[in-house]
């Protein structure tokens, strides 16, 4: 019995037992499953695996850098079973005024409206007309008008949105008529977010220093900035617009964007993207705000941003149109010259040769690619830092980096810390542009041109613990050259010319080498007139020279060109006039060539050359081609062709840098060279007078439109400068190059010393200048000085 009671006591607790072991093992078994859904085997996720992905919200999105070039390459996007990639995807409402219909609507219209994925109209005061300047897309809605403040505007133009696009857009988005969008970035952005979930995405604002706190704000409440652009998703608009009118009599602020981002967080629950990026997708000029202008276009915030905003005046919106569209062409050569490179490599794994373009364009950027074979074949580099460049040929030995190198530079930087900055968010770091500590740079006729830098850069980490550390970095870069394009372009005079050949024409780029409305009758510019103006006071001798040559050059040849003296008397008591020999000596000329243009214009008073080459151009009507020109220069008959083909009215005027000749005692001293030999060109024989303005071709309407010269600028030099510096202030172009046909012949020269302190110092450095190159006079000195065995250093 006892046996029995035990038996069965052990079968109860068998059976207890059993239970308790299979449910240990069916929660433990359950627990299995769901870490198994949770933590999906190291070869994709399993919602990956199915088709499925999680949206990301406009935070996680912006704070990973999606949008921008420099964001991760595996940024998600969302799968989107809506309307067709660049169909429908943003509805782009546009705030602006009547009076700006004409000027920022149409340059937005003009510019950026075409490139966005969807619709973009212009809302303005209501107008019965219904008309739109330039083919824009305007509403009307009634009672609306251009009142300061826009509340009523912005709030019904939402309203407007909600009941005519609400269910035809993923996206919607308010702007400014002076904002600037990127509809490619744009497009790129939107679709990597979820369009259903309410969300309301721009620049964060929480008011300026004078405001902040006083724009009825509660704790962690904002706004998106309107200046910059805002964008709702659909679900957004669906909730607030219901409750405008609640809003509308609830404003605390004259801000209307204020106001939208205060009804959109008290009916929708969502305030505006507190993540950092948007400050940079939603650009925002500060510095050049009150000028209403995006002024420097060679930055990081151009490139990243989405929107960009001021651009008040429509000249400055075109501007950065046509820049953006550049960097557009610039990154499509920079794909065909990888695909160049790809080919090659292809090639030469297939043990081929690559031909065509592939052989050239197709080598890997290197700056060993050429190898002199000779002194004279070496490439010479010019040192820079940020602010100077010193270039071993120039006279000038130190000078600032030029306008046009310095934006070459700021693009190349640009783009150079884009590529180092493009998995920077994905490693946890970004490398920020500080300065050049050092650098060199060279254009290799072959390939291009070519950079070593020593870059000054900040080490940010702000993953983990987050440090900011300065870095040095030597950086290897070279611009290469794409191919070269050509087209002739040949006139069909023949009127029988079919239309089809006509609109196949019309569809051709055509690059011309010199301005399209001179090429029609070139034997026109053969034989323009060209009036040389010489002021001039004395000089005698130096005059007898100058019309020795002018015989040579231009009577003996007949030239079409005209001689204009004006001619002032001698300043100084003691100097002798000499207006009656000059008077007689020109009448020589004018005897032995009757048909010849030779005139002298008497002028009383100091000498002035700004005021005698400003009486010599009166002389002549305005469509006269004008030469200013000196007495002590000599020329060669190629210099009018010159003067002629790159002079220009109404666009053009020629400055030719003018070759001025060492003193001939220094230069040819012991040496059987002909001394009469102006057009020597060499090292030792002159140099380049680059900051030398004072010979010019212009026309003489463009002169009187700059504003000519300065005439209360009394002597030697700063005149000339005045001038260039209106032509270059002007939208008339200046064409300045060296010419080899024309020479500034040695005089000794006299510096009064009665002129202002800067005329003065800027005639004693032309005057040191004239003796001789810096390797003449050495060789000079040492041979004067010879040093003895016995001199110690």
């Amino acid at each position: 019995m006892l046996w029995t009671r035990r038996a069965g006591m052990t079968a109860r607790a068998r059976m207890v037992v059993g239970l308790c072991a299979g449910l240990f093992l069916g929660f433990t078994l359950a627990s299995w499953l769901v870490v198994q859904r949770a933590d999906p085997p190291r070869g994709g996720s399993l919602a990956t695996r199915v088709g499925c992905r999680r949206d990301p919200t406009a935070a996680e999105l912006l704070s990973s850098g999606a949008g921008d070039p420099g964001g991760p390459a595996s940024t998600p996007k969302r799968e989107s079973a809506g309307p067709e990639r660049g169909k429908n995807l943003v509805y782009v409402g546009v705030m602006t005024a009547k009076k700006y219909l004409d000027s920022r609507a149409v340059a937005a219209y003009e510019t950026w409206q075409r490139h966005i994925p969807g619709k973009v109209e212009f809302y303005s005061a209501y107008d019965p007309t219904g008309s739109s300047p330039g083919g824009l897309s305007r509403v009307n809605i009634p009672g609306v008008d251009d009142a300061y403040p826009p509340q009523k505007k912005s709030f019904l133009m939402l309203k407007y949105m909600h009941d005519h696009y609400l269910d035809q857009y993923d996206w919607f988005m308010r702007a400014d008529d002076d904002v600037y969008i990127k509809g490619d970035k744009l497009e790129n952005f939107l679709r990597g977010v979820n369009a259903t979930r309410p969300l309301y995405i721009g620049q964060t604002g929480l008011g300026n220093a004078e405001e902040f706190g006083r724009l009825s704000l509660d704790a962690g409440e904002n706004f998106c900035m309107g200046g910059p652009g805002m964008i709702m998703s659909r679900e957004t608009l669906r909730r607030m617009v219901p409750n405008i009118s609640w809003c509308l009599k609830h404003l605390y602020t004259t801000h209307e964007d204020v106001e939208i981002g205060r009804c959109i967080q008290k009916f929708t629950g969502v305030s505006c993207t507190w993540a950092y990026e948007s400050q940079h997708l939603f650009f925002n000029d500060y510095k050049n705000d009150k000028k209403g202008r995006i002024e420097n276009l060679h930055t990081v915030g151009v490139q990243r941003a989405i929107t960009m905003h001021p651009n008040k005046h429509p000249p400055y919106q075109y501007r950065l149109h046509n820049y953006l569209l550049s960097q557009r062409m610039h990154n499509l050569r920079q794909r065909t010259l990888s695909m160049h490179r790809e080919v090659k490599v292809m090639s030469q794994l297939l043990l081929e040769d690559a031909a065509g373009l592939d052989a050239k364009l197709g080598d890997v950027p290197s700056l060993m690619h050429f190898t002199p074979r000779e002194t004279a074949e070496v490439l010479t580099w010019q040192y820079l830092n940020n602010r100077q460049v010193y270039a071993a040929k120039d006279l000038q030995p130190r000078q600032a980096i030029p306008k046009a190198q310095r934006a070459g530079l700021d693009d190349i930087i640009m783009q150079m810390m884009e590529m180092i900055n493009r998995h920077s968010r994905t490693r946890g770091r970004i490398i920020d542009y500080k300065d050049i500590q050092y650098g060199y740079w060279r254009v290799n006729p072959m390939y291009g041109a070519e950079y070593v830098l020593d870059l000054l850069l900040l080490y940010r980490k702000h993953k983990g613990k987050k440090i900011n550390v300065p870095v040095r970095r030597h950086a290897y870069l070279q611009q290469a050259f794409s191919h070269i394009q050509f087209m002739e372009e040949e006139t069909i005079k023949d009127g029988r010319s079919s239309r089809s050949d006509r609109a196949a024409l019309g569809n051709v780029q055509k690059h011309h080498l010199v301005d399209k409305s001179r090429t029609a009758d070139l034997s026109s510019i053969d034989t323009e007139t060209v009036h040389f103006i010489i002021p001039l006071v004395g000089r005698l001798q130096t005059l007898k020279q100058f019309l020795e040559n002018y015989e040579r050059t231009c009577l003996r040849t007949k030239e079409k060109v005209k001689l204009l003296i004006v001619l002032f008397k001698s300043r100084h008591k003691q100097q002798q006039d000499q207006s009656s020999e000059i008077q007689k000596l020109l009448g020589t000329y004018q005897d032995k060539y009757p048909t010849a243009h030779l005139r002298i214009l008497f002028v009383a008073g100091e000498f002035s050359r700004g005021l005698g080459l400003e009486l010599g151009a009166s002389q002549f009507t305005n469509t006269s081609l004008l030469f200013f020109c000196d007495v002590d220069l000599v020329f060669q008959q190629s210099l009018l062709q010159r003067i002629r083909a790159k002079t220009i009215m109404g666009q053009q005027a020629y400055y030719p840098i003018v070759f001025s000749q060492y003193d001939p005692s220094v230069v040819h001293r012991n040496s059987s060279v002909s001394i009469r030999n102006n057009f020597l060109l060499t090292k030792d024989t002159g140099y380049w007078r680059f900051f030398g303005f004072g010979t010019a071709s212009l026309y003489a309407a463009d002169f009187i439109r700059v504003g000519q010269f300065d005439t209360s600028i009394q002597g030697w030099g700063m005149e000339d400068v005045d001038l260039f510096d209106k032509f270059v202030h002007s939208d008339i172009k200046t064409f300045r190059v060296k010419d080899p046909g024309l020479v500034h012949v040695f005089h000794p020269q006299a510096c009064d010393t009665h002129l202002e302190d800067k005329q003065y110092q800027m005639c004693l450095g032309t005057k040191a200048g004239t003796y001789g190159s810096a390797a003449m006079l050495s060789k000079l000195w040492s041979e004067r000085h010879p040093q003895r065995p016995d001199d110690s250093r």
